[in-house]
């Protein structure tokens, strides 16, 4: 009798209702997920989608069902008072913890790294991983995988290595003082006129970055393809002392001219 006092027609119709409603929300979100799954693919990892989409689910389904039991005049102060202190306590015990996750989310939606990029952060370099809402991993080039809190990430100085199309090498060579700078400057700029990947623009340099105690150190700098840097860095430098060397340019020794005065006061033993 109670039961039937209780589901009213009007009730159930109003409990449908509710119910229709859930329904065509939680499409509508799943829908919106997926969307939002396939723009940040290339931002963050299939697990860390994975991990947020069940968060916006659960989320979902714990803020209606406490909606639709107010609605449905169920008093649910004892809880959310309860639920209130526990939110002050976690509040303060998860500080860092909120802080990583908005900082996660600057990170996502700002974009200042990407997956599979070379970047310097904190002192650690290396090829971002995975961004995940708390944290960045980093595997750095000696092969470790490094953890960096997202708050850390978002506040320090980023150097990113791969986002430009182009990147510099500079070399620094040492040729003798009776070696003609002009010379070795022509066959330089020559062959790296003739280097396929060398770009045209800007245009390779060489100047004289200084007069050291040995040698005339000379600056050579030029561009290159990014993906191509590290190979190209590695191999030119050695291709071009051997070039200077074959065109009659020395690389020195350090060199150290001692002078002895008053011979005559050394004798034979």
């Amino acid at each position: 009798m109670k039961i039937a006092n209780i589901l009213t027609p009007e009730k159930i119709i109003e409990l449908t209702v509710v119910i229709v409603i859930f329904l065509i929300l939680l499409v509508l979100i799943n829908l919106v997920l997926k969307k939002l799954k396939i723009v940040l693919s290339d931002k963050i990892s299939f697990q860390t989608l994975l991990v947020f989409n069940r968060f916006v689910l659960w989320g979902f389904i714990v803020l209606y069902t406490i909606l639709a039991l107010t609605y449905f005049g169920v008093k649910l102060t004892g809880i959310l008072a309860l639920g209130g202190l526990v939110s002050i306590i976690i509040g303060f015990a998860a500080q860092k913890v909120v802080g990583n996750f908005i900082a996660g989310l600057f990170l996502i939606f700002e974009r200042p790294i990407k997956m599979g990029q070379s970047v310097l952060i904190n002192n650690f370099s290396g090829i971002v991983e995975e961004i995940r809402f708390l944290s960045t991993i980093m595997r750095t080039f000696q092969g470790e995988f490094v953890r960096i809190p997202n708050e850390l990430v978002f506040t320090s100085a980023i150097t990113n290595l791969t986002e430009n199309i182009a990147r510099r090498v500079d070399y620094i060579i040492g040729i003798r003082y009776s070696d003609d700078f002009e010379k070795a400057k022509e066959v330089v700029l020559k062959f790296l006129d003739l280097e396929q990947f060398v770009l045209a623009v800007p245009k390779p340099e060489v100047f004289v970055e200084e007069f050291a105690s040995s040698s005339v150190n000379v600056h050579i700098r030029f561009w290159v393809p990014t993906e191509k840097w590290y190979d190209m860095k590695n191999y030119l430098q050695d291709v071009i002392r051997n070039k200077l060397i074959n065109s009659g340019v020395q690389i020195p020794f350090p060199q150290m001219e001692v002078k002895i005065h008053n011979l005559d006061g050394f004798k034979e033993r």
